[in-house]
């Protein structure tokens, strides 16, 4: 489903399929950096959240960066995103100061959803260097 994902139009650009390789296994050999979440119905999977956590000043505390969210095509618009986000925040209470995602212009039904479930646009220019 990562790969999914990353051929969506929900980012702005795919990924070396070893970095989904990666990430799994960091998920599976600890919680302290990344964790992560599978939603099925009926036992299929239907999509997945990928969490980060850090410390940050700013925000009083642990940040829990919602990473990912992706539900498949034939899940979306059934209400999976808002449940998998009232989960995370029952799951995080007292664990964590503030989650943080990342949206793309161009994902609007995305952003609407975010909006509704509390979340406010963080007004910085996000930059990266690779390594």
């Amino acid at each position: 489903m990562a790969e999914e994902f990353y051929h969506s139009e929900a980012v702005l650009h795919p990924i070396p399929p070893e970095r989904h390789h990666w990430a799994f296994q960091e998920i599976l050999r600890s919680d302290q950096y990344l964790g992560g979440y599978i939603f099925l119905d009926s036992g299929k999977p239907a999509g997945f959240v990928v969490t980060n956590r850090t410390m940050q000043h700013e925000a009083g505390g642990v940040l829990v960066w919602l990473e990912e969210i992706y539900f498949r095509p034939a899940y979306q618009g059934r209400g999976y995103g808002t449940q998998a986000i009232e989960a995370l925040s029952e799951d995080l209470k007292g664990k964590a100061a503030a989650i943080r995602l990342e949206v793309t212009q161009e994902n609007p039904r995305a952003r609407a959803l975010y909006e509704r479930m509390g979340f406010q646009p963080v007004n910085y220019l996000q930059m990266q260097k690779t390594l």
